[in-house]
């Protein structure tokens, strides 16, 4: 469950960084750009995003870039960081306030009663 904390406070951090792109982009520039998946990944790298593409319409059908890969990375950015970071950090909540000892998070230290140590 840690596993899908962190990556759901990772993506909350991607919106809030996306946020603050489009928003020192239109300060800059004096238009707010609503930026997309896709957008933000030709930005970063476009030549893995044309590779991509390149690669799903020989290896695998057109239709699955046309009709899933295309729309998906039209979604814009910040909601679908927002509700994948929401779902996540949700799916990963402790049950109660503590969490069960396990391999990752160890078991809590006993506390000795009297003594020296």
């Amino acid at each position: 469950m840690v596993v899908f904390r962190g990556l759901g406070w990772l993506f909350l951090a991607l919106a809030v960084a996306v946020i603050v792109h489009d928003l020192l982009t239109w300060w800059s520039e004096g238009a707010y750009p609503f930026s997309t998946l896709g957008s933000l990944w030709a930005h970063l790298d476009p030549a893995s995003l044309g590779n991509t593409q390149t690669s799903a319409r020989r290896h695998l059908s057109g239709v699955l870039w046309t009709w899933m890969m295309r729309p998906l990375l039209t979604v814009p950015a910040v909601p679908a960081f927002l509700v994948l970071g929401a779902a996540l950090v949700w799916i990963g909540r402790r049950e109660g306030g503590r969490s069960e000892p396990g391999f990752l998070a160890g078991s809590r230290p006993r506390r000795r009663r009297g003594g020296l140590l």
